[in-house]
Order: structure tokens, then C-alpha cells, then sequence
């Protein structure tokens, strides 16, 4: 049974930290999680290290710094994630790698944060520290784009629905989200993205390529679905991952998108490309696997 007992939320006290807290607030009360609040002020990347550090607090008072925000934290918490078991938590570096250590020393079972809409480091659309969390993170990552969501998130989730591709690799999300789908006593419904289609061969009603294309991609989900125990209504489409994902759960009204980040705890398991497209441009909150 999928479930979150310890969930962390990073907040920088913005607005977009303000969007997401009652999709916290919610989550937490359905699996009855322990929230870890993190605020992490942020050392400046030239100044880290032992002189860095002389540096930094040559002209800033950190200690005072972080009993500020120690103070607006308690606030925050106070106004936003109230009747929750909730630690508040204040350190100081570089957000992402505290977050990951954070996450590891806690042993979290889910990070939920959003994607701030900004920040060129590691994706135009995408905040950089949420970028990196995603694409390193050992535990599954919440997110949503603030201004994109219009349901209540208190609303339990009813329709979802998970990416796949037709590789091996994606037999552990398919085995995760029918548990989790399960759990929720949710609708589940897989898509799959076929890429490097043009405009004209997606809108031809007949296209022999293209339709063999489908054939195996679909023939290889059955087999996937069989390995899982599986029987989900499955859809394959042709366009940008981004945009079909977004159509698909529009249309559906899906309350969670699905996705996976690769083989999870692994050296080589980093996020899968299209991720960052389904993550940026999903319309409602996605969890990566």
C-alpha cells in the first residue's frame, strides 16, 4: 500500500509556497504524514566553504537571518498547515542539496514543493532548485505550477493519469501507480507518447508508419501490463510529450499526473527526458516517481 508518512516541504515563503500549501495541508491529512517544513537560507554558491563563509557573514548577520525567518516560518505554519503534526526547520547553503540531505536524514517518503515558473539554470519554465530535486531526488517529488490549478485541492483524487513508456523500465511506475491509484480508490489511465511524428501525419486519419509505430507501442504495454498484474485502459498518441500529456488529463479532468524519473536509487537513475515538458505544462499536480 502506497502511503506517505513523512512528507517535506521546502518553502521559500512566497506566493507560489502559499499555492501549494493546501495541497500539503491536504496530503498530509489523507495519510496522516508528518510535515518537515524547511526554509533554507541561502548562502551564495562563490561563497561556500570555510572562507566563503568568513566572507558572507562579514557583511550578513546569519544568525539573526535565520532567526527571522525562523520566526516567519513558525508563522507560516501557524496560518497555513494548521491541526498537523508539522517540524519546523530552518539551515542555511544551497537549497537542493539541503533538501536532498534533508530528505535522506528524514527518511521522506515524498518532497512536495512547486514549480516557481522561473529560473534559466536548469529549464526555462522551471524554478532551478525544483529542477534539481527532480532530478535527483530518491523519493517520489509533488509539484504543481502555481496559477494552473483550479480544483480544490482537498477534492480526493479521482481521475489520474500516469505517462509510461514501453520500455522494462517503466514496469516499477506501472506496478506504483495502480498501487497508489488503488489506495486512492482512483481511475487509472496510462498514455503513452509517440515523438518524431509531424503535424500532418498525427492529423491523417490513415498513416502506415505511423499507425505500425502505434501497433507496437501498443502491444508492448499489454506485455508490461501483463508483467504488473495490470488491466488500465491505455492510450498512445502522437505530438510533443508536453502538450499530449496536458490534453489528455484536460480532457479527462485528471486530478495527478504520473510520471517517472528513471530507475529510482540507482547510479544511473536520473530523471527520464520529457519530464521537465510533462512537469512544466500539466495542468494539475504531478508526482514523479
Amino acid at each position: 500500500m502506497v502511503s506517505f508518512p513523512r512528507i517535506l516541504f521546502p518553502v521559500d515563503l512566497s506566493k507560489q509556497s502559499l499555492c501549494a500549501a493546501p495541497f500539503v495541508k491536504a496530503m498530509a491529512a489523507r495519510f496522516h504524514s508528518e510535515v518537515t517544513l524547511l526554509h533554507v537560507v541561502e548562502v551564495p554558491p562563490a561563497w561556500s566553504g570555510a572562507t566563503g563563509e568568513i566572507a558572507f557573514s562579514s557583511w550578513v548577520d546569519t544568525p539573526r537571518l535565520v532567526e527571522a525567518r525562523g520566526a516567519e516560518l513558525i508563522g507560516f505554519q501557524q496560518r497555513e498547515l494548521t491541526d498537523l503534526a508539522v517540524q519546523p526547520c530552518v539551515q542555511t547553503g544551497d537549497p537542493a542539496v539541503i533538501i536532498q540531505r534533508v530528505a535522506r536524514q528524514k527518511q521522506i517518503s515524498l518532497i512536495m514543493m512547486p514549480t516557481h515558473g522561473y529560473g534559466p539554470v536548469r529549464s526555462l519554465l522551471l524554478g532551478s532548485v525544483t529542477a534539481k530535486v527532480l532530478h535527483d531526488a530518491e523519493c517520489p517529488v509533488w509539484t504543481v505550477l502555481p496559477g494552473h490549478v483550479t480544483e480544490d485541492p482537498h477534492t480526493p483524487c479521482r481521475n489520474l493519469i500516469c505517462a509510461i513508456d514501453t520500455s522494462s523500465k517503466a514496469l516499477p511506475l506501472l506496478r506504483w501507480a495502480a498501487e497508489f491509484a488503488a489506495s486512492q480508490d482512483a481511475h487509472l489511465k496510462l498514455i503513452h507518447v509517440v515523438t518524431g511524428f509531424d503535424v500532418e501525419q498525427c492529423a491523417c486519419e490513415e498513416d502506415p508508419l505511423r499507425d505500425f509505430v502505434f501497433d507496437v507501442a501498443r502491444e508492448r504495454i499489454e506485455k508490461l501490463q501483463a508483467q504488473a498484474g495490470t488491466h488500465l485502459e491505455a492510450t498512445v498518441a502522437a505530438g510533443r510529450t508536453g502538450d499530449v500529456v496536458r490534453e489528455v488529463a484536460v480532457a479527462d479532468k485528471a486530478d495527478l499526473v504520473l510520471i517517472g524519473r528513471g530507475v529510482i536509487q540507482k547510479p544511473l537513475g536520473r530523471l527520464r527526458s520529457n519530464a521537465y515538458a510533462i512537469v512544466r505544462d500539466a495542468p494539475c499536480p504531478v508526482i514523479s516517481v
